[in-house]
């Protein structure tokens, strides 16, 4: 087996770190602007990530979802620290599981900071095959947290 880490860039989110933690470590509200953006019609990048879903359920600590031609990904909140970390495990039909940290610095007034690390140990094949892909997965989820109107969602 071997490891596979991946850290973001540090993204900057023009918000305090409460509403920012208040939306990241609770998968309703995930699921909640999900639905709202696909409801507005305004979300390109959304509708092509769910057309490769075929089912996406959420609770609280959960999300699971059926990715045409993988299966069924579960992705559960394993830890949280108030207001500064969220803490993901994946499981469910995948061939390797995966921890991922969500990590948030508040460094002002609507100045909060973000960085996720993605780690997983997978077999050199898998590694081989999708570490760049989860490079560009990993970091195109950051600068997208990045970008969500937090204040405007609270």
């Amino acid at each position: 087996m071997a490891n596979v880490k991946i850290v973001s860039q540090i993204y900057k989110i023009n918000s305090d770190a409460a509403p920012v933690y208040s939306f990241l470590s609770d998968f309703n509200r995930i699921g909640s602007l999900m639905e709202a953006a696909r409801q507005a019609g305004n979300a390109q990048e959304l509708n092509a990530l769910t057309e490769k879903l075929e089912e996406v359920r959420f609770s609280e600590n959960e999300c699971m979802f059926v990715v045409k031609g993988l299966g069924e990904v579960t992705i559960r909140i394993a830890e949280k620290e108030h207001p500064k970390l969220v803490k993901l495990e994946g499981g469910g039909k995948l061939p390797f599981d995966f921890n991922l940290w969500i990590q948030l610095l508040e460094n002002g007034p609507s100045d909060t900071r973000l960085r996720i690390t993605f780690e997983s140990d997978m077999n050199m094949m898998l590694k081989m095959m999708l570490k760049g892909k989860l490079e560009k997965g990993i970091e195109q989820m950051a600068e997208g947290l990045a970008k969500i109107p937090y204040a405007m969602i609270g």
